[in-house]
């Protein structure tokens, strides 16, 4: 897979548009693997798996330390600058760091699950086999960022993307050919989870190649302290923009009685995903950029980069999202026909997920240029009111007051990052 060359000029349409293709195969395989478990489960095991997939996510985003997020800007520098030494010693930890913290995550989510409850229901054994996939998704995020700060995205994207999801459905297919109707959570779970370490091993061997040999030799700083201040601000607006992502599964599996609410959003939530084309193609080309820009004090460079942002990622968020008004009941209908009745979902969420991909880079725009702090304190109490939110309404009305809930944190939390961003893009007096 032919990767895009990063140069100082603004991302070119086609190279925007050859990773956007990259990432539209990769989510449509997304949603046929969704679609694939929507008719191989029961609709209420299906709504268990997705509030079991919810948490182990959640729990993710706590595991990651923000660290996959904040190594762009080390080794970035590194690249630029010729001194390789901290660079180097990042390197060589934080692998084993996050493998490490996200055994620890599965061990506490474990515990308290069992604190809880202990009674051995289906559900405690979905979340058990479900929460496997949390150490292997933080090293994932880890590999493919580094890869793409190594000027690799298209491949890295590729792994991650259409790789992951063909390799489960195989796994899936593979299951559903040995036992047929017999086809349960823990084969699921095992199948997502093979997928994953084998991309794993991939981006690590990615990584091998693409990286620059002095990376690879030399002596060796791990800067602690400044990786614990430099990674804090992506740890914290990470977590909130993941609760406010993940919270709905295990949200309507907890007020619910049955997984069937849970299904139901799941279904309108992963097509409304499909904007999210634009979002992962333009942060693979922009954000080398975006730093490069801003570390190097080119304001106008960096505008001119948002400007681009919002004609080619934008305007192709804009297009997806007419794509599901459209065709978004014939779409559902894939599910089943038991899960049409989540159109109006679909809308609510496209929605929100449109003015995110829209205004996204404005977050990393704050954390870059040195506003990591103001975009964290937005963040946390956008997902602390949304999640609130989600609980509220939807005792009220189910899934539709949860997607309600989640629309308007994330359009709230993003156009206070917008606004707080203007600061820092103003042409200067004079």
């Amino acid at each position: 897979m032919p990767d895009i060359k990063l140069s100082p000029e603004t991302p070119s349409a086609r190279g925007f548009f050859t990773i956007a293709g990259q990432q539209f195969l990769g989510i449509a395989l997304g949603i046929g693997v969704w679609i694939m478990l929507a008719r191989m489960l029961p609709i209420s095991e299906f709504g268990e798996f997705t509030a079991a997939f919810g948490l182990a996510m959640l729990g993710g985003a706590f595991a990651n330390l923000g660290l996959p997020q904040y190594v762009m800007l080390p080794f970035r520098k590194a690249i630029s600058g010729g001194d390789f030494n901290i660079a180097r010693g990042i390197r060589r930890v934080m692998p084993w760091l996050l493998i490490g913290s996200g055994c620890i995550a599965y061990g506490v989510i474990i515990g308290v699950k069992e604190v809880l409850g202990t009674d051995c229901s289906p559900r405690e054994q979905s979340v058990t086999t479900v929460l496997a996939l949390l150490p292997l998704t933080v090293l994932m995020r880890y590999l493919a960022a580094t890869a793409q700060a190594h000027g690799a995205p298209g491949r890295a994207m590729f792994l991650t993307g259409p790789g992951q999801f063909l390799l489960i459905a195989l796994g899936l297919w593979r299951a559903w050919s040995r036992k047929g109707e017999e086809v349960c959570i823990l084969d699921v779970a095992t199948g997502w989870v093979a997928a994953s370490l084998l991309i794993c091993i991939a981006l690590w061997y990615l990584n091998l190649l693409v990286e620059d040999e002095a990376f690879k030799r030399g002596k060796r700083t791990v800067p602690w302290r400044k990786m614990v201040r430099g990674s804090f601000p992506f740890f914290l607006s990470g977590l909130g923009g993941m609760l406010l992502v993940q919270a709905p599964f295990p949200i309507l599996g907890w007020i619910c009685d049955e997984g069937r609410q849970a299904a139901i959003f799941a279904a309108a939530d992963r097509l409304a995903k499909m904007l999210m084309v634009a979002y992962f193609a333009g942060t693979a080309l922009f954000l080398p950029l975006l730093a490069d820009a801003i570390q190097s004090g080119n304001q106008e460079y960096y505008r001119r980069l948002i400007r681009r942002w919002f004609s080619l990622v934008g305007g192709s968020g804009l297009l997806i999202f007419g794509i599901l008004v459209v065709f978004g009941p014939s779409l559902l209908g894939l599910y089943g026909d038991a899960y049409q009745a989540s159109y109006p979902i679909l809308l609510v969420a496209g929605t929100s997920w449109l003015f995110t991909v829209a205004t996204g880079i404005f977050l990393r725009v704050l954390q870059y240029g040195g506003a990591g702090m103001a975009s964290t304190l937005i963040c946390v109490a956008a997902s602390l009111v949304g999640v609130a939110g989600m609980i509220g309404l939807g005792l009220i009305w189910g899934a539709m007051g949860v997607a309600i809930a989640q629309a308007v944190a994330f359009v709230g939390m993003y156009l206070m990052l917008t606004l707080k961003a203007r600061t820092l893009i103003q042409p200067e007096a004079g």
